[in-house]
């Protein structure tokens, strides 16, 4: 494994609820009190009462902002999709489809979307991946995006790439075909499209993230 970065002033906390969106209840110290949570899935399959969790000092707005989860299986999952754009600047020089892209541009327009880097020209488009079922396989993903389809549509137009950010140690990766088939129908499409479809495996182990070379893509 290859050390990217470490993430500093890490606390421990246990979960007790997700009453929306971007905030969960948890207990810390003793007491409840609550947490950001800066990721757009689900998280069913992570976050149930009293799992552990990672986080740091939050803004104004919430006093706490979390990072990880411990899965079932004993590891720690990263659940902060602010850091999608860090990690992948961290591993584009150990890919080799990007290791020798000399100019990187973030959050850049394309048709009606804005996609996360343009790589000397070449669109790409980075997906975070928290979903491991019980065959062991990555998938994505964990609930239904429109967002996230109509991304994939854009980079077949565009000519473009895909990065899967997998977070869960896994055998291969894979669309979500139950929660979501539009998503599925379009990776499908890109993939018979040629379009390059890159799996990175990211470890973390409560203070560190690695890469751990590439996932391999399941058949769709």
């Amino acid at each position: 494994m290859i050390p990217l970065f470490s993430i500093p002033n890490l606390v421990k906390s246990e979960f007790l609820e997700r009453p929306n969106r971007f905030v969960a209840q948890i207990r810390y110290n003793g007491k409840e009190t609550i947490a950001h949570i800066h990721d757009p899935g689900r998280l069913n399959e992570l976050l149930h009462p009293q799992v552990e969790l990672l986080m740091v000092k939050g803004t104004a707005k919430l006093p706490w902002y979390l990072k990880a989860v411990k899965s079932k299986l004993g590891e720690w999952v990263l659940i902060d999709s602010a850091l999608h754009n860090k990690i992948s600047r961290a591993v584009f020089p150990l890919i080799e489809q990007f290791k020798h892209i000399k100019e990187i541009r973030s959050e850049v327009p394309l048709g009606k979307s804005r996609i996360d880097f343009m790589m000397d020209g070449v669109p790409l488009e980075v997906k975070g991946v928290s979903l491991i079922k019980e065959d062991g396989n990555a998938y994505f993903p964990d609930a239904p995006t429109e967002r996230g389809t109509r991304h994939v549509k854009e980079i077949i137009e565009h000519k473009g790439m895909l990065l899967f950010l997998i977070f869960h140690k896994a055998k291969s990766f894979g669309p979500n075909v139950e929660m979501d088939p539009k998503f599925a129908k379009a990776l499908s499409n890109a993939r018979k499209q040629n379009v390059p479809i890159i799996c990175a495996q990211i470890h973390f182990d409560g203070e560190t993230v690695y890469y751990n070379g590439e996932v391999l893509l399941d058949d769709f």
